[in-house]
């Protein structure tokens, strides 16, 4: 028994041997994989497939073979995986016997970028493949802001490393003004290797500003506008528009924000389904939503002028929509907005006593300057 131990212990280290030391021929050419950061990838590699199957997925690092996966015996052979990839490797067990010797990478980092070796052998034969892996940490979401007129577009976690560009809708040369605020970029590493990108411009107003990141393959955009103001009295009916040039959106998610900070209300659209949540503090204001987007807003006081924003982002874009409402009360308005129905009631019966008065004061003078009056006068 122990004889056999040692046996199956010789073999698997003079395969190990026989594969860091025999260069075999390859299938046809590498295969590039491209793996998005922090996620699952698999790394394809077949074989014919047969009986006492061997299995061994290497890396070259500095002038050696990084042991990765390995399996013979019909098991995982794991003591001689190297550190980094130690609980983040595994073989489809179950396909093995079908050829399938693809390994399944988890949580993907930059460091795992390069070429990798399959190695398979049966009672056949052998063979070696070879697998190239690229990683990316595509573009997810590019933020943009707007504060005392300046725009700051920024994305984060990013690789390859991104560029970012700016336009306006329609478009403008921007060089001949000599009071513009020239763009301002940066671009930073984190400690995961991955790039932040921020870039700041001024504000035009006068046209939706277009802010593109890129890296790689992948492409997102933000922009921001400001519409025409709204204006509307106390306690009336207002609709502020969120609308963009994209008329064919279902699935979406909406957030209005009152001076580009307090929360109104968040809502997410699903084949153009909402499922909306108002903030505590504005429910008595939203009226409703409509399937575009617009808010519906009514019992406004003079508190509630001011700016609102509509963003609204898609898996591909971010618009940002500006408005601001002016609340326009009439004289009357003025005057009673903020008081009690008691000292409304007290004013009126002030004002009617003064009217009494007057009216007295009138009559007073009418008879003293007129004897006719005071000889028609009934006691």
């Amino acid at each position: 028994m122990a004889w056999g131990l040692v046996s199956m212990t010789l073999r698997g280290l003079m395969l190990m041997v026989i594969l860091l030391w025999t260069v075999t021929s390859t299938d046809g050419g590498d295969v590039h994989v491209t793996c998005v950061f922090s996620e699952d990838c698999v790394l394809p590699c077949s074989f014919q497939p047969d009986s006492e199957e061997v299995i061994h997925w290497l890396k070259p690092e500095d002038k050696n073979l990084s042991t990765i996966h390995s399996y013979y015996y019909s098991t995982d052979q794991l003591k001689q995986q190297s550190q980094p990839y130690r609980g983040r490797t595994a073989l489809f067990n179950d396909q093995i016997p079908k050829g399938n010797a693809s390994l399944l990478l988890r949580g993907i980092t930059l460091q795992d970028q390069g070429r990798y070796k399959c190695y398979t052998s049966t009672i056949k034969g052998n063979k070696e493949s070879c697998v190239n892996i690229a990683v990316e940490a595509p573009v997810r979401l590019v933020d943009i802001q707007l504060s005392d007129d300046i725009i700051t577009c920024s994305s984060t976690g990013i690789y390859p490393e991104p560029k970012l560009t700016w336009s306006t809708d329609p478009p403008s040369d921007l060089s001949f003004d000599p009071g513009t605020i020239q763009n301002s970029t940066s671009i930073k590493v984190d400690d995961r290797g991955l790039y932040d990108i921020t870039s700041t411009k001024q504000f035009s107003r006068d046209r939706t500003n277009i802010c593109t990141v890129t890296s790689g393959t992948v492409e997102r955009t933000a922009t921001l506008k400001q519409q025409d103001p709204v204006q509307g009295p106390p306690s009336s009916e207002v609709s502020i528009l969120c609308s963009v040039s994209q008329s064919d959106l279902l699935t979406f998610d909406l957030t209005w924000r009152f001076n580009l900070t307090d929360t109104i209300l968040t809502s997410s659209y699903t084949n153009g389904t909402p499922q909306m949540q108002v903030d505590d503090q504005w429910k008595e204001q939203v009226q409703s939503l409509s399937d575009s987007g617009s808010l519906q807003l009514h019992k406004l006081t003079m508190v509630h002028q001011g700016t609102y924003s509509c963003e609204l982002s898609t898996a591909r874009d971010t618009h940002l929509i500006l408005t601001y409402l002016q609340i326009t009360p009439d004289k009357l308005s003025d005057v009673s907005d903020g008081l009690s129905p008691g000292a409304i009631t007290g004013i009126a019966a002030a004002i009617i006593a003064a009217a009494i008065i007057a009216a007295a004061v009138i009559c007073f003078r009418l008879r003293a300057f007129c004897p006719q009056c005071r000889s028609n006068t009934v006691i």
